[in-house]
């Protein structure tokens, strides 16, 4: 579950509220193109080239275009899209930015969220009513009987 959707089912914040701090989130994501440039995988000219490309196609993703040019590969792509990730602003920061949260008041929020995730993943580990394949000492089971024991 995301944090977002888990303040909103509390009740801490409203789905607009939360909409707009995801506005926020995707509007200063650092782009790929400039990702690209910063890690030496593309030249200046060549980040030109695929803008370029995408005025003509603008449906298709940077990386995408850059792959489909030859630029870079899914591997370049698969990085730079990590380091994105690592770069985009928490949500609960930006809620405190916006006044929607204090730090404390966030803090409190996730430490809480990462419970209730911690609870459901260890609810969901439920013995099998299946029996096991093999019985003791990796012997394998058929019926009653224990076969190469």
């Amino acid at each position: 579950m995301h944090f977002g959707i888990y303040l909103k089912n509390r009740g801490v914040i409203t789905a607009e509220q939360f909409v707009a701090a995801l506005e926020v989130q995707i509007k200063r994501l650092t782009p790929i193109g400039q990702l690209a440039l910063e890690e030496g995988i593309i030249s200046p000219r060549e980040v030109f080239d695929v803008l370029r490309a995408q005025g003509q196609r603008p449906n298709v993703r940077f990386g995408d275009l850059a792959i489909s040019m030859g630029l870079m590969n899914r591997n370049d792509l698969m990085r730079l899209l990590m380091l994105q990730e690592d770069r985009k602003r928490s949500l609960s920061d930006i809620l405190v930015a916006q006044g929607v949260m204090t730090t404390e008041w966030a803090k409190a929020e996730m430490l809480e969220f990462r419970r209730s995730q911690a609870k459901r993943r260890r609810g969901s580990m439920v013995l099998s009513k299946i029996p096991p394949k093999y019985g003791r000492e990796g012997s394998a089971v058929r019926g009653a009987e224990v076969v190469g024991a």
